[in-house]
């Protein structure tokens, strides 16, 4: 049994569930533009930068049904975005990250755009089709795009650009010390202090 990933994968479920907390509770008070980030999400895309593609995308699961289960009308719809968004994004941002630490900062516009388009087609899908028909936007596309799509989608970026910072500080703070080479007299000693 490893004990250290099982460990992580509890501070992950954990952190999802504070953050899943902190979203419900604090930011339904700070909108902005009608618009709140999405916590969870943007701490999934940023953990899925250091996963390979399975694990983030079954965190990604995981972490979409929790907010289904708790906040969602449909259960499974978030499950399924997650799932999707998070497979996208490791494979995505994660070979940026291999080349160079900032480089994933530059695919979280376009990856978040493309979440804000995909989440609001498939909820006003949903929408109409349990009301029984209609039309899928009152206003018009242009119009929810621009007063809600780009606002979701920008506020989001920001957040996740915030933990992928400190991602990037926590990586530093933890990397482990270089080997110090030095010559005792009778050979050379490796030193990892």
């Amino acid at each position: 049994m490893n004990w250290r990933k099982i460990i992580k994968g509890v501070l992950i479920a954990l952190a999802v569930v504070i953050l899943g907390l902190i979203q419900a509770g604090f930011f339904d008070r700070l909108k902005i533009a009608q618009c709140k980030p999405e916590l969870v999400l943007c701490f999934m895309v940023v953990l899925s930068c250091r996963l390979n593609y399975l694990h983030a995308g079954i965190a990604g699961f995981a972490a979409g049904l929790y907010m289904d289960i708790v906040y969602g009308r449909y259960v499974g719809i978030y499950a399924f975005l997650y799932l999707t968004f998070c497979w996208i994004s490791s494979l995505t941002t994660g070979r940026l990250f291999e080349r160079n630490k900032f480089l994933g900062l530059a695919a979280l516009p376009p990856l978040f755009l493309a979440y804000e388009i995909i989440e609001s087609l498939m909820i006003r899908f949903i929408a109409v089709y349990i009301a029984g028909g209609g039309a899928l936007y009152n206003y018009g596309y242009a119009n929810h795009f621009v007063t809600r799509i780009l606002p979701g989608s920008a506020y989001n970026i920001v957040v996740a650009a915030v933990f992928y910072l400190i991602m990037l500080l926590v990586m530093r703070i933890r990397r482990p010390k270089p080997d110090i080479l030095y010559n005792s007299g009778r050979g050379n000693v490796i030193d990892n202090a």
